[in-house]
């Protein structure tokens, strides 16, 4: 019986080490684009934006961030980051040289015509 035991935990262990590596696989395949930028691509869309929100180089959080700001910002255009969260590329209106992306949870809403997708 003691044999089956140990048998037993040597192929849970060799699970166990095989889905972490399956983990970090997929946690390197989902590396974030840091430097993406875009044209003006959504005229009239403005975002609201919540108290001390952060202005980050690219669509995640793991991007560096640029700036914190709260009010209103020009959306340029918005996309989806590989994790399915909807990010802001907006210029700042009360500093028109900050652009940056800021995350659709950052937000208090959106005024004026609906933004399009950044790219098309």
């Amino acid at each position: 019986m003691s044999r089956l035991v140990n048998i037993g935990r040597v192929v849970a262990g060799t699970a166990l080490a095989a889905s972490s590596l399956a983990v970090i696989n997929v946690s390197s395949a989902h590396a974030i684009d840091c430097s993406q930028s875009f044209p003006d691509n959504s005229p009239n869309s403005v975002l609201i934006a919540k108290p001390d929100s952060a202005y980050h180089t690219g669509p995640g959080a793991a991007c560096a961030v640029k700036d914190h700001r709260s009010g209103q910002a020009n959306i340029l255009c918005y996309k989806f980051n590989e994790f399915g969260h909807r990010w802001f590329y907006a210029r700042d209106l009360s500093t028109p040289n900050l652009t940056g992306w800021i995350w659709e949870g950052n937000t208090e809403g959106i005024a004026g015509v609906q933004p399009r997708r950044c790219g098309a």
